[in-house]
């Protein structure tokens, strides 16, 4: 059932364009099979969702919704169930999302029998260059530094998408009913969300 739910929401976000508005919400099902009946659950509602994808939009929107969302969603739910420290799960979650952005960046490169990482960087090269022209500088910075700065901002963005996904589904999740299962979160985390100090979970100790 959760499985069905998160392949249509897939397909018709895929279908509308709204990929960027409900993206936060996609992993929302198999969450819920983790945190239900344990890790096992979520990534068997994954698994299950992307052989439906396959049949319904064939295996590459499959194989986006796998590295997209997917792997992130039951990785998430995953740690939840353990309750793990809640800093280590935003770093985590961050990670897997960068990996699979840079194994979809992949996938279409080879579908679309275009380098896309070159194409990237030679595009990043040139926003430098004017960086640079308009500085008044003539200095160029190393590949290697140009390629550190491209994983570094996809680590920020993972990280960024991994704390807003964090205090989405805390809410969500408690407004379900379980609130109890939840493992404890920072306190600024906690003030910024209940300002009036009604945590439902009634975590009141600091994630160290």
């Amino acid at each position: 059932m959760l499985a069905a739910v998160s392949g249509l929401a897939f397909v018709l976000a895929t279908i509308l364009r709204l990929d960027n508005t409900v993206g936060y919400f996609l992993p929302l099902p198999i969450m819920l099979a983790a945190m239900r009946s344990g890790p096992s659950s979520g990534w068997g509602t994954m698994a299950a969702t992307g052989f439906l994808l396959v049949v319904l939009l064939g295996p590459l929107k499959a194989m986006s919704y796998v590295l997209m969302h997917g792997g992130l969603a039951a990785t998430m739910g995953s740690l939840w169930h353990a309750k793990t420290n809640w800093w280590l799960s935003v770093l985590v979650l961050a990670v897997v999302r960068m990996g699979g952005q840079m194994s979809y960046l992949i996938m279409s490169s080879v579908t679309m029998n275009e380098n896309l990482f070159a194409l990237m960087l030679t595009n990043v090269y040139s926003m430098l260059d004017q960086v640079f022209a308009a500085l008044g500088s003539s200095g160029a910075p190393s590949t290697t530094t140009v390629i550190c700065m491209i994983f570094g901002l996809l680590f920020v963005n993972g990280t960024c998408y991994s704390v807003i996904l964090h205090m989405i589904y805390r809410i969500m999740l408690q407004a379900m009913g379980f609130a109890k299962m939840l493992g404890p979160m920072p306190d600024f985390i906690r003030k910024f969300l209940y300002p009036n100090g009604n945590d439902p979970s009634g975590a009141q100790r600091a994630a160290a």
